[in-house]
């Protein structure tokens, strides 16, 4: 569990901050990601890390997404953020490898990725450029999102996968089970949202409904990560019902890029 030190590093205003400062927020190079690491439960190796915005504000500290991503949601702004976020990821993961540390990074896209019809060959070149492999990145997309945008999301996420991207559905189950066309090819990681996970020790219900769909990624090949795990009951539960990782603050917050290799050294030794 993080230290109250590291709970009240990331700060949350009650209401979002201004246009204009997020505006300049942006052309300052402010805006950067935090890393989640994902832990496989098995073996407690680090598998990926989840890059996460926030804002490095000069007077009030780190701040959370809540801040600043809804405002630039509504001026259309988001775009400019998903693209400053994820060349910053993939700096630190190529940094990481050249430091020993082979951990791919993973960011969630929105509906508007699947618009642009040269995402795949944009993200080839930036991961040539630093000399990455494309299986060190994992594109994640909300269940939502890929209900409401599948007709579009089909074939983009086909090239993807082809050119050798992962590709996620986030926040599984918030919507009704997903049919068998999402469970095929196009994916290789399924993130049961919260909801799902927390409390599950518990609640045989959860149990049932998370059993059926570990039962169902797992045979589709893809990689099982339950997300906001923070109760060692719920991990242990987790284990038994097959689940290959987890991500939350059982492990450990978001943390820096810096931060998050020291912190693995520390979590590596036991």
């Amino acid at each position: 569990m993080p230290t109250h030190q590291e709970t009240k590093a990331v700060l949350s205003p009650a209401s979002a901050m201004p246009i204009e400062e997020i505006w300049r927020a942006l052309v300052n190079d402010q805006l950067i990601p935090w890393f989640q690491p994902i832990v496989e439960i098995s073996s407690r190796k680090v598998i990926a890390a989840e890059a996460l915005a926030r804002w490095q504000h000069p007077a009030l500290g780190v701040l959370s997404p809540v801040s600043f991503v809804p405002a630039m949601e509504e001026r259309g702004m988001i775009r400019e953020l998903t693209e400053l976020i994820l060349e910053k990821s993939l700096y630190a993961c190529s940094d990481w490898q050249e430091r020993g540390h082979d951990i791919p990074v993973t960011i969630n896209l929105t509906s508007m990725s699947l618009d642009d019809d040269s995402l795949c060959e944009q993200l080839l070149q930036k991961v040539r450029i630093l000399g990455l492999e494309p299986a060190k990145l994992t594109l994640e997309f909300s269940e939502s999102t890929l209900r409401q945008h599948w007709q579009k999301a089909d074939a983009q996420l086909s090239q993807l996968r082809a050119a050798g991207f992962g590709i996620g559905i986030d926040e599984f189950g918030i919507g009704v089970t997903l049919t068998d066309k999402l469970l095929i090819s196009h994916f290789s990681l399924l993130k049961v949202d919260r909801a799902f996970v927390q409390g599950v020790s518990s609640n045989q219900h959860l149990q049932a409904i998370l059993r059926e769909d570990i039962g169902l990624a797992k045979a589709s090949g893809l990689t099982t990560v339950a997300i906001g795990v923070e109760d060692t009951a719920d991990l242990a539960t987790l284990a038994e019902l097959g689940c290959d990782a987890v991500q939350g603050y059982i492990c450990s917050p978001p943390r820096a890029a810096a931060e998050f290799l020291q912190w693995i050294s520390e979590w590596e030794k036991g």
